[in-house]
């Protein structure tokens, strides 16, 4: 590289450290407590300066980047962490790409206390394998010596806190249909590591009966599926009230008595106090309720003003349950 590739290179890697060292607050708050932004921004700079194709990637998704590191409590360091991925996106800029490691994914089960310790392997055509299920299920595996063919499966293993061992079988088939669903299913890593990819894939497969186990474990599952194109969590809908049909007279049911007194439609004011009154009771009484609500559109500092009736409708509905 001459010697002005140098200097424009040392000059971006400073002007990148600048806008990391202003981003560390915002970083700080999202980590967890057991992880030093500080650290994240060193390890990627180490990185960058490895790779320069990386200091190519947008300032924007660098930045994205490290606040996934933090959300997921990850470092880039790759095993056991995270992978920064040059990926050039449609508009033909590039971006760097948060890919979890399969190990990375591994230890933030074992911080959320959900297992003990994980470990994947994939099985090959000449490998001697065998597992059965029930009530006490079994797994042998002798990995065969020289050429062990393709992969067939791949299995993970783990222990729980209580030291019982639980194992997770694909087939190359379930597998198969993963990488097909991912959006860089014929080129990157799927291409080039396929046996990690596998790997991947089980344990993934694995942790997935955790997920609400802790942020971080989801954070890292929700970046990987992001990044692979795979299980896009769909957006909350509001449900809409529904309308009863209008009756004609001639369908209108007989009625021996008087018709019992219906209950009118309650006005907006009438919606806004009482989901207000629900509210404060809810805060008071530290109930899940209100984090609840989140989901159904309204964020606890939004101001109820702001909503639409039907969400009115649905806050007070839930809230009263």
């Amino acid at each position: 590289m001459s010697e002005n590739g140098n200097t424009n290179t040392n000059t971006a890697l400073v002007t990148l450290r600048q806008d990391l060292e202003k981003a560390m607050p915002k970083l700080q708050e999202v980590a967890p407590k057991y992880l030093k932004v500080e650290r994240i921004t060193r390890i990627l700079l180490a990185a960058i300066s490895r790779n320069p194709k990386l200091l190519e990637c947008s300032r924007e998704s660098v930045l994205t980047f490290c606040m996934q590191c933090a959300a997921t409590g990850l470092e880039p360091i790759g095993a056991g962490g995270a992978w920064p991925v040059p990926y050039r996106n449609k508009n033909g800029k590039i971006d760097m790409q948060f890919i979890p490691d399969y190990r990375g994914l591994v230890n933030c089960a074992k911080r959320a206390g959900c297992i003990t310790d994980a470990y994947a392997e994939v099985v090959r055509d000449n490998d001697e394998f065998e597992y059965s299920l029930g009530l006490d299920p079994q797994l042998t595996h002798k990995p065969a010596r020289g050429d062990r063919g393709r992969i067939q499966s791949a299995y993970c293993v783990f222990r729980l806190p209580d030291g019982t061992r639980r194992f997770v079988v694909m087939d190359k088939d379930e597998i198969e249909g993963i990488r097909k669903r991912s959006r860089a299913s014929d080129n990157g890593p799927w291409i080039t590591d396929e046996s990690e990819m596998a790997k991947k894939t089980v344990i993934r497969r694995a942790m997935k009966p955790f997920a609400g186990m802790s942020p971080e474990l989801d954070a890292a599952i929700d970046a990987d599926n992001a990044t692979t194109g795979l299980e896009q969590r769909e957006p909350i809908t509001m449900p809409k009230a529904k309308t009863p049909p209008a009756q004609t007279p001639a369908e209108a049911p007989v009625s021996e008595g008087p018709a019992p007194a219906q209950d009118e439609a309650p006005s907006r004011e009438q919606l806004l106090e009482e989901c207000n009154a629900l509210v404060e009771k809810a805060k008071a009484s530290k109930i899940k309720k209100v984090a609840d609500a989140v989901k159904w559109g309204w964020e606890g500092g939004e101001a109820l003003e702001g909503l639409s009736d039907d969400q009115l409708t649905a806050i007070r509905s839930m809230l009263k349950c």
